[in-house]
């Protein structure tokens, strides 16, 4: 086994980022103890050179960093292994487009790009298997890992139907209809940026459904926009204009589960309801049923269905054992590896998954082996996801014409 480092490049780490996931997300891990001993942070990558010199200072990184203005000199420099993108959705193409060319390694937080179209373009044909990673880290989540352990385990019977129901606020004023200002404001509403409510918050919520209950065999939705137009707010709620918005912001999908994952029955099928803005006052955010035979669970969380950030208390798994009419909470936090525990802030520890699983395999001598830290989500898992979205835009699209 290699103990060489991986040379590493950051895309979008900035003070002044429309999103600060590649500050709290990425770069906590391959700063800590564990991350130093498989990653060398060795360039940046901004909208400028300076940006980028910038983020090195502010984030107090070595010197020897290298500061890069335009994706193709970072694409030629030969010192870097790998590639992360953490920018907004839009501009993902551009940027990871002359790495991946070159044959360096990419990770690219989801989505993969702003639409399938985009996405088949910049993946081509590929032979072999794939090793780039995409952020659809929800499904490395310890919750999903249980709740399979619990599916494998026999203890409810084979699965027979389930119902998975969130609500997504990121962004939105606490009145219905309204965006807070900023940079997120354009995002959300502007459905050709890739970066919204439907192609992030219902996404990612799905994603994590799929890597329990296996994908759709066949599937039909239901897609609205009720907001036509949104009212932009300050902090305190004060109007201050309006926008047209063409995102989906409220999504119903049913269809039966194909065969494949432990215990589904045939047939079982899966319902999905989801929107933007807060919950009815009292409820959970986040709330999903699978039914067995003899028992079923409940899997709730009150930050709502984004699990890859669920390292705050109250998530909780609970079993209805039929046979006993008795319900039981399942533990699942022990299921947070040591190295995990110590990284504290939110989202790292699954993004720290990501790359340690990558590492561990980077190290092997077999790269054609099954990974030895496990399987990562990849860009063939991204092109599944994005089939399905477009397949849902486009029925909608074909519906609201008529």
């Amino acid at each position: 086994m290699s103990s060489k480092l991986i040379r590493i490049a950051l895309v979008g780490l900035s003070t002044h980022a429309t999103s600060s996931w590649a500050a709290t997300a990425h770069l906590p891990y391959l700063l800590s103890p564990r991350g130093q001993t498989q990653y060398k942070v060795v360039a940046l990558l901004n909208s400028s050179q300076e940006a980028a010199e910038k983020a090195r200072s502010h984030f107090n990184l070595p010197s020897d960093v290298k500061a890069y203005g335009d994706p193709a000199q970072l694409a030629a420099d030969d010192e870097v292994d790998l590639v992360s993108i953490v920018v907004r959705s839009d501009k993902h193409y551009a940027t990871v487009e002359p790495s991946f060319r070159a044959g360096k390694a990419v990770y690219v937080e989801w989505p993969l790009t702003e639409s399938l179209e985009r996405s088949l373009a910049l993946v081509g044909k590929r032979d072999g298997r794939d090793r780039n990673v995409i952020g659809l880290q929800g499904r490395l989540s310890p919750v999903a890992a249980k709740v399979k352990e619990l599916m494998a385990s026999g203890r409810l019977g084979k699965v027979l139907n389930s119902q998975v129901r969130g609500f997504f606020a990121m962004g939105l004023g606490k009145q219905p209809g309204t965006l807070l200002e900023g940079p997120m404001e354009e995002m959300f509403s502007t459905r050709g940026i890739g970066g919204n409510h439907f192609s992030i918050g219902y996404a990612h919520m799905v994603d994590l459904v799929h890597s329990v209950l296996g994908e759709f065999k066949d599937f039909h939705s239901q897609l609205q926009i009720r907001w036509p137009e949104v009212v932009i707010v300050d902090k305190d709620g004060v109007q201050l204009r309006t926008r047209k918005n063409d995102v989906p912001d409220f999504v119903s999908a049913h269809g039966v589960l194909a065969p494949g994952a432990a215990n589904i029955q045939d047939g079982a099928t899966l319902s999905v309801l989801y929107r933007s803005g807060k919950q009815f006052k009292g409820e959970l955010p986040f709330v999903w049923y699978i039914q067995g035979q003899t028992g079923e669970l409940k899997i709730t969380s009150p930050i709502g269905p984004i699990l890859q950030a669920a390292t705050v208390p109250g998530v909780k798994i609970e079993l209805h054992d039929y046979k006993t009419d008795e319900v039981t909470e399942i533990e699942w936090e022990s299921e947070w590896k040591d190295w995990q525990k110590e990284l504290a802030t939110p989202g790292c520890k699954l993004v720290g998954d990501m790359y340690n699983r990558y590492a561990l395999w980077y190290q092997q001598e077999d790269k054609d082996a099954a990974p030895v830290g496990g399987e990562w989500p990849t860009f063939d898992d991204a092109i599944r996801r994005h089939e399905e979205l477009d397949r849902m835009l486009k029925d909608f699209d074909k519906t609201s014409q008529r």
